[in-house]
């Protein structure tokens, strides 16, 4: 570390020496005059020790070998080209403007470039970098003269922004290296995050590693307890070169922030890894400033330089190559664009101006300056991602376009795990097991306590014949369904469980209530129509008719909501910060307020049908349990959706309140609507059949094969002074052997003992028992002739009241 300072403290000095120099000089500088007229000269400025070193200055060769013939033909010139090896910023920035030199391009690094090419602007020397990315560097007031073909921060960090927006992201953490580079790019990643509403939780530096100096491990720990506070699970890492994003990963690794939930993305100082041969390196992303891949300039380029710049280094080809040839070709032609006028190549100004000017297609795309700024023009990035360990360097599988924000895909990305699934950005944590376990067990009991009405309806069925015992099955079939709904809730949410979930409670729900309120609907309509002396008929069939255009409204409602924007798991943030559970989510919540709201028109047709059927017979009356079921139903939505909307950054507590409320509102009804009769059946209570019995008619005719009394279920005593259906009381008043039925359907009945005359109609009894109210003219005669004998008087009812 000793050895660092002092060198920071050194160059301080000599800057501060040279700003006492320039401050006494006029602002048109004299530069020295070149040694050879006739020849043009280029520097190349790099850090030579760098591994890319060699392909890097390689490309500048290249590019020079390429216009040669051109300026010495048409303006007898030659180039030449000076590489240094960038040791000292200000001591090699010094001897470049005193040699002098028309054009430089570099230095490669931010670092560097802040303060070289102060001094190229001193000197009014153009410059171009082919790798400095820095946003300082874009003040044209302190670097009038510089260039870069390198996309600056500024349009990288919007890069990775579109990536973060792409995938959901709305909280990133950032670490990088303690130096130019990472100070303004991290710098950037927070100004322009907090801009679009994304939140930079933490933002950490590390010393980079470099001239034997390496971070101690405890600068890695507190970069890590920092990321381990923050929650952090999706961090950008800008450092300065590969072996830094080395060093932070293999403490990484160490603190366990490598592998699945984790997402590092790298910027373009560490996308020329070589040496991310660790599996659990796998999945990491990177993006780098778009270099031409696939096309057929690059393919070229890159063949030529592997075999003919190469040092024997093998097969690597590194990206910055081909920055280092746009900016060298970028310079040349600047030149040429000053001798084509006539002008002075050695005059910056003109340089600059006519650089500035260009727009060509280079290796890495069209190129072009900012004519203020000099920054790179048509700036696009390319996706990396670390597919294969072995290799151990990134492959391309997309590009970003900055400006638009629009990512174009090759490939699906790869995320660490290695996963295709896009991961959190908050620490996903697991719902507790144990609550699960209780609820499902609660849920249990209540669908078994289900499931044994449902038993005693079906072996106790002659029982509930008044109650219509197949719609009564209907209703067990509906509530089981939406039971069962609370199963998909307690596992870990998966895309079949979160589909399954509003389609199990939406068609139990339908069933239940439909059936329900069509059932009674019918109880309805055929007493409202005996008062009025109507004959009517409504068959099981019109009312599983009914009950299927209910069921299938809600299917087709399901089937566009599953099609057009179905749930999938996604981790949702909760009410801990930092922290996510994986929840059902859809990208529009109107599908659930359709979903609960619409059924509030349920509830409101059964409270009209409740009170139109408040006055039926008891045999038949619903309306107590139907309204003891709807004050149920509508207290527990309202207290369910209310909390819903408070709880809902606490996923365990709305799932207690959906289990909850799904338990009351299909249990309780059930309960209301059949426990009390089931507790008398088995309890004993109930002796007497609820209805008049398949061998009997709507005039509760006998088939011979049972006594009147057997068939029906009642007693004598239960003949006699009933009034059902109010309206056919007073008709029977005068006439001997017939009295008033306690059953709403046979209005009056003749109890004179003789078997009731047959209609000639064809309809069964079990059909007509339920679907037709009359008063047989038959029965009528026949009383009528009784009284005649007996010598009692009486009025004989008209037909028309009948």
């Amino acid at each position: 570390m000793k050895i660092k300072i002092d060198n920071i403290l050194k160059n301080v000095l000599i800057l501060v020496v040279f700003s006492l120099f320039i401050s006494r000089i006029n602002s048109s500088v004299v530069k020295p005059q070149p040694a050879d007229p006739n020849a043009l000269v280029l520097a190349f400025m790099s850090p030579y020790f760098d591994p890319e070193y060699v392909q890097y200055s390689g490309a500048a060769e290249y590019a020079i070998s390429q216009f040669n013939e051109t300026f010495y033909t048409k303006y007898s010139k030659t180039i030449k080209l000076k590489t240094f090896i960038d040791t000292n910023d200000v001591i090699d920035s010094l001897d470049l403007v005193t040699m002098p030199v028309n054009g430089i391009v570099g230095p490669a690094y931010s670092g560097t470039s802040s303060t070289a090419c102060l001094i190229f602007g001193a000197f009014a020397v153009p410059s171009i970098s082919f790798y400095a990315t820095g946003a300082s560097l874009s003040n044209s007031a302190s670097y009038p003269y510089f260039q870069r073909v390198m996309p600056d921060d500024r349009l990288q960090v919007q890069a990775i922004l579109s990536l973060l927006k792409k995938n959901g992201w709305s909280r990133v953490s950032c670490v990088h290296t303690n130096e130019d580079y990472g100070n303004g790019g991290a710098d950037q990643l927070v100004q322009q995050s907090n801009a679009q509403g994304i939140t930079v939780n933490t933002n950490q530096a590390i010393d980079p590693i470099g001239g034997g100096f390496v971070p101690p491990k405890s600068a890695y720990d507190i970069v890590f307890d920092n990321l381990a506070a923050a929650k952090a699970r999706v961090i950008v890492l800008y450092a300065l070169f590969p072996q830094d994003c080395l060093g932070i990963w293999e403490q990484a690794k160490a603190k366990g922030f490598l592998g699945e939930g984790f997402t590092w993305i790298v910027t373009d100082g560490c996308a020329e890894l070589t040496g991310g041969t660790d599996e659990d390196l796998v999945g990491i992303l990177a993006t780098f400033p778009s270099y031409g891949l696939g096309t057929q300039k690059y393919i070229d380029f890159e063949r030529t330089i592997v075999n003919d710049y190469n040092n024997n280094s093998g097969d690597a080809f590194y990206k910055g190559a081909s920055f280092s040839y746009d900016a060298t070709v970028a310079m040349l032609m600047g030149l040429e664009a000053v001798l084509a006028k006539g002008g002075d190549p050695w005059d910056g100004e003109q340089v600059r101006t006519e650089l500035r000017n260009l727009k060509f297609d280079g290796v890495t795309g069209t190129v072009a300056f900012d004519k203020d700024t000099g920054d790179r023009l048509y700036g696009e990035f390319a996706l990396l991602n670390l597919i294969n360990s072995t290799k151990g360097s990134f492959d391309p599988i997309g590009s970003i376009n900055p400006d638009s924000g629009e990512i174009t895909l090759s490939r699906d990305i790869l995320y660490s795990g290695p996963t295709y699934k896009v991961p959190s950005d908050y620490q996903v944590v697991v719902f507790d097991r144990t609550l699960n376990i209780v609820l499902g067990v609660i849920t249990g009991v209540c669908v078994l306590l289900v499931i044994g009405i449902g038993l005693v309806i079906v072996f106790q069925w002659r029982k509930f014949r008044y109650s219509s015992p197949l719609f009564c099955m209907f209703i067990i079939i509906g509530a089981l369904m939406g039971l069962a709904s609370v199963f998909t809730l307690l596992p870990t949410p998966t895309t079949p469980l979160c589909s399954g979930f509003p389609w199990l409670l939406g068609l139990g729900y339908v069933i239940v209530f439909g059936t329900l309120f069509t059932k009674t609907w019918r109880t309805w309509r055929l007493f409202s129509n005996a008062r009025k002396f109507k004959i009517i008929r409504i068959t099981n069939k019109f009312i599983i008719t009914l009950v299927g255009g209910f069921v299938l409204l809600e299917s087709i409602f399901m089937i566009l909501w599953t099609t057009i924007d179905r749930q999938i798991p996604f981790a949702e943030p909760i009410f801990k910060a930092g922290e996510a559970q994986l929840q059902c989510t859809s990208e529009s919540e109107a599908w659930w307020y359709v979903f609960v709201f619409y059924k509030v028109f349920y509830i409101l047709f059964g409270v009209f049908l409740a009170f139109k059927t408040r006055n039926v017979v008891d045999s038949l009356n619903e309306s107590k349990p139907i309204t003891l079921a709807l004050y149920n139903l509508t207290f527990v939505m309202i207290v369910a959706i209310a909390l819903g909307f408070i709880l809902r950054d606490n996923p365990i507590a709305i799932i207690v309140i959906q289990t909850i409320a799904i338990l009351l509102g299909f249990t309780v009804t059930v309960a209301v609507l059949f426990l009390p009769k089931v507790w008398m059946i088995l309890s004993d209570q109930q002796h007497t059949v609820d209805s008049i019995g398949t061998s009997m008619d709507s005039m509760g005719r006998s088939n011979g094969n049972t006594t009147e009394a057997e068939s029906r279920g009642y007693t004598n005593k239960d003949y006699h002074n009933q009034s059902v259906g109010r309206s056919f009381s007073a008709h029977a008043s005068g006439f001997k052997d017939v009295a008033p039925s306690n059953h709403p359907q046979l209005g009056i009945v003749y109890t004179g003992g003789d078997s009731f005359p047959r209609v000639g109609s064809s309809q069964t009894a079990a059909s007509r028992s339920e679907a037709e109210i009359n008063v047989s003219q038959d029965v009528l005669a026949k009383a009528n002739k009784k009284n005649e004998e007996s010598g009692e008087s009486s009025s004989k009812p008209s037909e028309n009241n009948i």
